[in-house]
């Protein structure tokens, strides 16, 4: 009598067990130039970064001088800021890659 291996199932499994995966993605909050905000501290789930320079144009991740939050899981985030005389508050979702985020 002949073995026969069946693989299917387990193929089957893996490929199941990949959509699982958890995805992450970075964000950054800016401002464009002339907005007139002095620096501004931005909040996310008890974690701070700070806005120093405003852009003419969505800038690139990572930036210098945005608020950058790394390896965020993909979802929706609260989150608040203010530049000491204006405040903002509001939900932001969070995709694969950069989502570039303006505070006006």
């Amino acid at each position: 009598m002949k073995k026969i291996l069946t693989i299917g199932p387990f193929v089957a499994l893996l490929a199941f067990s990949s959509c699982n995966k958890t995805k992450y993605g970075n964000l950054v909050f800016w401002q464009e130039s002339g907005s007139g905000y002095g620096t501004t501290v931005v909040n996310i789930d008890g974690v701070s970064s700070n806005i120093t320079s405003e852009y003419a144009a969505k800038p690139v991740c990572g930036q210098s001088g945005c608020a950058i939050f790394n390896q965020l899981e993909t979802g929706t985030y609260n989150y608040s800021a203010s530049d000491g005389t204006t405040t903002w508050e509001g939900s932001v979702v969070v995709t694969e890659g950069c989502t570039a985020f303006q505070l006006y």
